[in-house]
């Protein structure tokens, strides 16, 4: 990959301008998923990947792409390492991976409380939901990374919402009457 492009610019120059571009994006992406360990590791085998299809991969809009083969890599080291296929840590480890700024108490609780619903949804929806909130691609993008249509990412966006806010907010409150308390019939006029 050592000729050069219609504009005179080589294509290791071109990959360089790209890598600087996108390796953070990717590297946090890994580091979400797989901890600080491996993040390194997995943006590499990313940009491996990238620099041998850069050719051929999307130039209007390569994160989703490189999104995409970087979740592959994650789901190949998770099965390798006989962990869970998408997310290896538990999000109460995953959200100390998230910078963060000065929290309060009950900010702390919150976001611990969404990190436990967030973990309670199926794999194919957390990381959906990842994808959207920690990465900030678009839905047709994240449709893209995960491969399937943006009509099928919608509705598995509806559902993960419903069941979130399902998990956050807590049913309402019995009736407050005793069991033991005769009730006395209203009439009405």
């Amino acid at each position: 990959m050592t000729r050069d492009r219609d504009d005179g610019e080589s294509a290791e120059g071109q990959f360089t301008r790209f890598f600087e571009r996108h390796y953070d994006d990717v590297r946090r992406y890994a580091l979400r998923r797989l901890g600080p360990d491996h993040a390194d590791d997995v943006a590499s085998e990313t940009f491996g990947v990238a620099w041998r299809r850069f050719d051929h991969l999307p130039k209007d809009q390569p994160l989703p792409w490189l999104y995409g083969v970087a979740r592959n890599v994650v789901r190949a080291r998770s099965r390798i390492g006989g962990r869970r296929a998408e997310v290896s840590l538990p999000f109460e480890e995953a959200s100390a991976l998230v910078p963060t700024e000065p929290d309060t108490t009950r900010r702390v609780e919150e976001r611990d409380e969404a990190l436990r619903a967030l973990g309670r949804l199926s794999d194919k929806d957390r990381e959906l939901v990842m994808l959207l909130a920690w990465e900030g691609l678009e839905l047709a993008e994240a449709a893209r990374v995960l491969g399937c249509t943006t009509a099928t990412a919608r509705v598995r966006l509806f559902r993960a919402r419903r069941r979130i806010e399902g998990l956050l907010d807590p049913p309402p409150p019995a009736p407050a009457h005793s069991p033991t308390a005769p009730r006395v019939p209203v009439e009405k006029s």
